[in-house]
């Protein structure tokens, strides 16, 4: 189990850059304008690209996972039809009475000749992909322990494979559509009682941990559907008579208005910390546990990007996925942390919302340009509260990575991890005289040794190592989140046996 959680964050940095580049492509526009006919188009382009990235972003995971597992293009193949075949059969099986927010158009083309035809898909977001994954892997073992006699025989491998896995997409189709209505009605359990409560501060922290639950399986969208452009985000009828439907949709009016309400906005306000503070502290935070200078070196141009889109855009939906694999207890707190904040902006009564009516596929709140535009209507009392509640976070939580790094950090998947005996680790690379030097970082620990012979993995393995690789300067171990710990334990043995043979030497 641990090596094929880890194995799989390998297989996820692809997609998540492809993600980072969707919401640079995002934040051009939204930074930028034009009255050059020319240069317009190339602004709406980049946006239609971004937000196209991030409605691919579950096939590219599907994609690169199946891939790099099977190293083969047919498990490739499988895995594309039936994230295809799975959509088809909810399209045609699930109910279709409920908001168009719990469906996707994928496959509404393909039925474009079929009069009054008006079906689509459920939105499974992320579900879809851990769902065919799982599915593809399963199924393509069990197609290569086929036994040699039988009426099938004449069928090869591949082909068998392809079928079982469409027959089991198709199972698992008919079960997600049976069970999709009661998956939409505990959804709608849950907005409905934060919209009837949002008043209450405690209510709104409801919100903040559902969004963030949903932000893993690519879903936010119902909850931004219903929040911030539907009637659970509440409506305003303006003097001429027309009603804004929405929190986004009644701060863009009142704002165009020149007036805005107060309580409008509270679903957007915590985008402006997380965006501007939160993530630049976990991006920071993470870069610091990298001991190795060659590593920082090599990764400081990658987080400075990280973190000018985290200001201009978003960098949260990527920074959460890669935590759920790199540090899953980091990723609880961050949810029950960040999620505090629409309860403390609410006590407190500050509220800045989001000037915006495009496609939720384009939105973008809590840049640090829109803060700057609108920072004026806060007053200068909650925009110094509002400053030093960024500050708060942030320095809360880097503080709490380097604790977590450095004394919490324990792998949810292997208890022989924390109890790590440092003497045995010593042991297994060689005896204390073969070390040379140690550093960690969040999922491994790289060690330089006298003499590479005295390295064998199988001890390593067996002391929790998931993955041992050697290159010509050091040897990786991956040890997941606990590395950090380790080196640093290490470097201090390291430290003190060459102190005392320096002792030994002038004597």
């Amino acid at each position: 189990m641990k090596k094929i959680w880890y194995s799989n964050y390998e297989s996820i940095k692809g997609p998540l850059v492809m993600y980072l580049i969707a919401m640079i492509l995002l934040a051009i526009p939204n930074i930028f304008s034009s009255t050059n006919e020319i240069v317009a188009t190339i602004l709406v382009a980049f946006k239609y690209a971004g937000g196209l990235i991030k409605t691919l972003f579950p096939i590219f995971v599907i994609i690169n996972i199946i891939g790099k597992r099977h190293e083969d293009s047919v498990p490739v193949l499988g895995a594309v039809t039936s994230y295809v075949l799975l959509h088809l059969v909810t399209m045609f099986l699930a109910r279709q009475d409920f908001d168009s927010c719990y469906y996707t158009s994928l496959g509404t083309g393909l039925l474009n000749g079929i009069q009054g035809n008006n079906r689509r898909p459920i939105n499974m977001g992320l579900f879809a992909s851990l769902v065919i994954i799982f599915i593809v892997i399963l199924t393509y073992k069990l197609s290569r322990q086929r036994f040699n006699y039988g009426i099938l025989t004449f069928i090869d491998n591949d082909s068998w494979f392809l079928i079982i896995c469409s027959l089991v997409t198709i199972a698992v189709g008919v079960v997600i559509s049976l069970v999709f209505p009661y998956a939409v009605n505990l959804l709608k359990t849950i907005m409905n009682f934060i919209s009837r409560n949002s008043a209450n501060p405690a209510a709104l922290y409801v919100y903040g941990l559902t969004e963030r639950i949903l932000e893993l399986f690519g879903l936010e969208d119902i909850l931004h559907n219903g929040f911030w452009i539907g009637g659970y985000g509440g409506n305003w009828l303006d003097n001429t008579g027309t009603l804004y439907v929405g929190d986004v949709a009644v701060w863009t009016a009142q704002m165009t208005k020149g007036m805005v309400e107060v309580g409008v906005g509270k679903y957007i306000t915590p985008y402006y910390i997380i965006n501007m503070f939160i993530c630049p502290a976990l991006i920071i935070g993470i870069y610091c546990q990298y001991s190795s200078k060659i590593e920082r070196r090599r990764l400081l141009g990658l987080s400075i990007i990280a973190i000018a889109i985290s200001m201009t855009s978003s960098s949260l939906v990527p920074l959460q996925i890669l935590l759920l694999f790199i540090s899953p207890l980091l990723l609880f707190i961050h949810i029950l942390l960040s999620s505090s904040l629409y309860m403390l902006f609410s006590i407190l009564e500050i509220y800045l919302g989001y000037f915006y009516s495009d496609a939720l596929a384009f939105a973008i709140p809590g840049t640090i340009v829109e803060f700057v535009k609108m920072a004026g209507l806060l007053g200068d009392q909650s925009l110094k509260r509002v400053l030093m509640i960024g500050g708060g976070y942030f320095v809360v939580y880097f503080i709490f990575v380097w604790l977590y790094y450095g004394v919490l950090a324990q792998d949810f998947l292997d208890k022989v991890n924390g109890n790590l005996n440092v003497k045995e680790l010593i042991r297994a690379l060689g005896g204390i005289t073969n070390l040379r030097i140690a550093d960690g970082s969040p999922v491994s620990m790289s060690v330089a040794v006298n003499d590479t012979t005295r390295i064998k993995a199988k001890p390593l393995l067996d002391l929790g190592a998931y993955k041992v690789t050697e290159s010509f300067f050091y040897h990786r171990i991956y040890f997941g989140p606990g590395s950090v710990k380790l080196a640093r334990k290490l470097r201090k043995e390291i430290k003190e046996f060459n102190g005392i043979r320096k002792y030994i030497e002038t004597k």
